[in-house]
């Protein structure tokens, strides 16, 4: 009986210690996320799942997503938040629904609401004629386009391999938005050329550094170059349509699945990659801030990456 007792015990200690988590996370406030139809269709609701879940786990939270219509109206918003939680944690809006942010923070004062702004360039008025209290996060475009940088540089010396052309590594060409550019084209340049020399520093590459070559549009692009790589963040999507097989490292929150062959990276910058890094500045008190994008390597390109030994 003593024997039955002890086993008895050390199962219920087992359950407890299951279940107690799993308790304590779904009675926890939740975080929101807002967006619109339109753009579930371009991630994936599956995408949006798995990285929901992911999230959760992180966070030790729920992360849900609030879905509406992409023409529904400023006061509409917030009822639809409020059907998903009377109490969320937090609730994560991008700036276009900036709108419907402060109608919900008057009605729900002691919600923590984030504006995820994005690239979006200069300094805009959040309050709508309302007294707001928002946390506002920008895209951090340096340690993107240093991320980027990286890779390139790795891209770059993989070509010459392949070639047998020590010393050539073939050019690179980054486009990017002409109004992201004229704000913030020396930063993410300057970036962009740490990132490919860090490549080169770490991993002792061998040759000349590859030719790089901005654009704020494709009709810029003269395609006299050989290019080793090119990076579409913002402008330059008609390169796609050249189907030369050059890698494209591709700022987008397009389904990866979907992503045009030849492309080898993916930078996201959308709510559920920034939820993470959002979640924990707003906990630690910080009402601004920048929050890198999530950079993915899609490993079923054949492209030997074995060089992206660390990103930082």
């Amino acid at each position: 009986m003593n024997k039955n007792r002890k086993i008895l015990l050390i199962f219920a200690v087992i359950v407890t210690a299951v279940l107690v988590p799993i308790i304590i996370f779904n009675v926890r406030a939740p975080v929101i996320i807002v967006t619109e139809q339109s753009l579930t269709r371009l991630y994936g609701e599956d995408r949006i799942r798995r990285e929901s879940l992911y999230s959760s786990f992180r966070l030790f939270r729920p992360v849900k997503t609030v879905i509406v219509a992409n023409d529904a109206g400023d006061d509409i918003v917030p009822h639809a938040v409020s059907d998903v939680s009377l109490q969320p944690y937090c609730v994560l809006f991008p700036l276009r629904f900036a709108r419907s942010a402060a109608i919900y923070q008057e009605q729900n004062p002691e919600t923590r609401i984030i504006i995820l702004k994005g690239n979006y360039p200069g300094e805009m008025d959040l309050s709508y004629g309302r007294q707001v209290d928002f946390f506002v996060y920008r895209t951090d475009l340096e340690a993107d386009f240093f991320k980027a940088g990286f890779v390139a540089a790795a891209l770059a010396a993989e070509a010459a391999l392949v070639a047998e052309t020590e010393g050539n590594n073939g050019g690179i060409a980054v486009f990017m938005e002409n109004r992201q550019f004229s704000h913030f084209g020396t930063l993410a340049r300057d970036a962009f050329i740490r990132g490919v020399n860090r490549q080169f520093e770490i991993n002792n590459m061998y040759g000349n550094h590859p030719v790089i070559s901005f654009y704020t549009s494709f009709h810029e692009y003269t395609g006299a170059e050989v290019l080793s790589c090119v990076v579409v963040a913002g402008s330059g999507y008609e390169y796609f349509e050249r189907k030369d097989g050059v890698p494209v490292i591709f700022y987008s929150w397009l389904d990866t699945s979907l992503a045009p062959s030849n492309v080898v990276a993916v930078i996201d910058d959308s709510p559920w990659a920034q939820v993470i890094q959002a979640v924990t500045l707003v906990s630690a008190g910080d009402r601004d801030g920048k929050i890198s994008s999530k950079f993915t390597i899609l490993n079923n390109r054949n492209i030997n990456l074995r060089k992206i030994i660390k990103i930082d």
